[in-house]
């Protein structure tokens, strides 16, 4: 948890919407912790713990610490705005909570699972014990396997925030133009381990925390890495319905796509591709694809519009690369810097608002 229970009407009822699907999936043997920035948003968080007295519920404040190195000039070299105002942490906000959670995990014992899911993760009632199932069907190495589940549906309604179809449609089409990703996913032949929802066993959490390379931005990538290396089993569950698992994250208009978009494209520009910043996002569609757009005037319609904003988004990372020789995203209180073929994020924050932080 970065930030406080959202005030603002719909960002609250979805929120309020995805967190409760993932406290009510859990039962009297379960525990929470939330990791949180500060506790002001502990403490925004309280009235879950009285609607859910079955779950043992805690909260720990942690956060990314400042560069213990020789800081770069980054904010110079690129150009920002009050240059000399901000300063460079150590890691992303995303691995410093991962870290202190799979801290947690190393420490328990007993057989388990430790559950790290992103904000937007819609569970419902059977997707843990499915997800449990699969996870002993590919046991390897005298542990179950890691698992996650993935979805088409990385957008979807929620009741009482309105949320316009068409932003939802577009969404889901920009994020599923590989059309063979489901059959990639049954086959093993891609990413198994995501951040939106991972379940990974206890005996794994010291092994993967001991191997982790945390200053990559795409961490779920490198634990998937960690665990493969390590001879464990990893496996993504691929889940059609979404009343079993979706995700619902705040985007309500197109400019909220768009920012997913341009964060997503950023994730790629490591890549060592001809094609620079190359992701399932800005790649030509294949046959199947084609085919697709061809007799679906509706994927037709909305796979146009995602080309768009891909293309706007692809376009303004270009100019930065080609000035600066690297680009950046905001997200949350943090600016993210990425540079071509360099699996390396820089992660900085205002001054101002580490000091609040304090």
């Amino acid at each position: 948890m970065y930030r406080p229970r959202p005030e603002m009407s719909r960002e609250r009822v979805v929120f309020d919407s995805t967190l409760r699907s993932r406290l009510g999936a859990l039962g009297q043997n379960d525990a929470v912790v939330f990791i949180c920035d500060s506790q002001a948003t502990i403490d925004s968080l309280q009235p879950f713990e009285a609607e859910f007295p079955q779950v043992l519920m805690t909260a720990i404040i942690t956060n990314p610490r400042p560069f213990k190195g020789k800081v770069g000039s980054t904010p110079f070299d690129l150009q920002w705005e009050t240059p000399d105002q901000w300063e460079q942490m150590q890691t992303t906000d995303r691995w410093t909570r991962i870290d202190t959670a799979l801290q947690i995990g190393s420490g328990i014992s007993q057989s388990g699972y430790l559950l790290m899911p992103a904000h937007d993760a819609v569970w419902g009632k059977t997707l843990l014990s499915q997800l449990e199932h699969y996870s002993h069907h590919y046991a390897k190495n005298n542990l179950p396997a890691a698992v996650s589940p993935y979805t088409y549906y990385q957008h979807s309604a929620v009741e009482g925030a309105n949320i316009p179809a068409d932003v939802i449609h577009l969404m889901n089409t920009a994020l599923s133009r590989d059309t063979w990703f489901r059959w990639k996913i049954r086959r093993d032949r891609v990413q198994a381990f995501w951040g939106k929802m991972s379940m990974t066993p206890f005996g794994m959490c010291g092994a993967i925390r001991a191997s982790s390379e945390q200053t990559l931005w795409e961490d779920d990538l490198d634990i998937d890495r960690i665990i493969r290396e390590l001879n464990f089993g990893v496996r993504c569950l691929w889940v059609d319905d979404p009343q079993i698992y979706r995700q619902a994250p705040p985007v309500f208009d197109r400019a909220g796509v768009r920012k997913v978009i341009e964060r997503t494209l950023h994730y790629s520009l490591h890549i060592p591709d001809e094609r620079v910043g190359g992701s399932s996002l800005n790649v030509p569609l294949d046959w199947l694809g084609r085919l697709r757009q061809m007799i679906s005037p509706r994927f037709r319609g909305y796979n146009s519009d995602a080309e768009k904003l891909i293309a706007e988004c692809a376009n303004e990372i270009g100019k930065r690369l080609e000035n600066y020789g690297a680009s950046w995203v905001d997200w949350g209180r943090y600016r993210y810097v990425a540079r071509v073929r360099d699996p390396v994020v820089e992660i900085w924050r205002r001054k101002v608002e580490s000091e609040d932080l304090i």
